[in-house]
């Protein structure tokens, strides 16, 4: 079965848009200034992310880049991509405290930016097309920043919590 722009660009969109959602609502959980300028950060840089990926598909138009019939890609879209990749923050933060839930919620993220990654990894892995490869490389590359951001966030958030103690 075919994977259309359509399909790619509404699992994009989603991962993006979910995750820029995700960051702004958890900064308003958090008391620490310089965290809360951080999930800022990323909630734009992920708003970036969602519009160079539909200008990417805007430019591709009906060319072949190498994806279209990829069985891999339609397993990981059928099964990452089916359900939220973020959960809602209110969710989270009902069931636990404050600081649990924090810590909950930076473990979704860090899963959410692993599948993002992996996502545009495989576009990467089988696109054709020069200038289209670039552009997911660096997408995939910011994904994995966030990653590692997320991570350290996440450590640091862990190493300052008095329930963590």
């Amino acid at each position: 079965m075919v994977i259309s722009n359509k399909e790619l660009l509404e699992i994009s969109t989603r991962i993006e848009r979910d995750g820029r959602l995700f960051y702004l609502e958890l900064s308003k959980h958090v008391d620490d200034p310089t965290v809360n300028e951080f999930l800022q950060v990323m909630a734009r840089e992920e708003a970036l992310h969602e519009v160079q990926f539909k200008e990417m598909l805007e430019k591709k138009g009906d060319q072949v880049y190498g994806w279209e019939d990829h069985q891999g890609l339609r397993d990981m879209m059928e099964k990452e991509f089916k359900t939220d990749i973020f959960p809602p923050i209110e969710e989270i933060m009902e069931h636990v405290t404050k600081v649990k839930g924090i810590e909950k919620a930076l473990d979704f993220a860090v899963e959410a930016e692993t599948v993002a990654g992996e996502f545009y990894g495989l576009l990467v892995d089988m696109c054709n097309n020069i200038e289209v490869k670039t552009l997911l490389v660096l997408l995939q590359k910011a994904e994995h920043d966030h990653l590692e951001r997320i991570q350290l966030l996440r450590k640091e958030f862990l190493k300052k919590s008095p329930e963590s103690k």
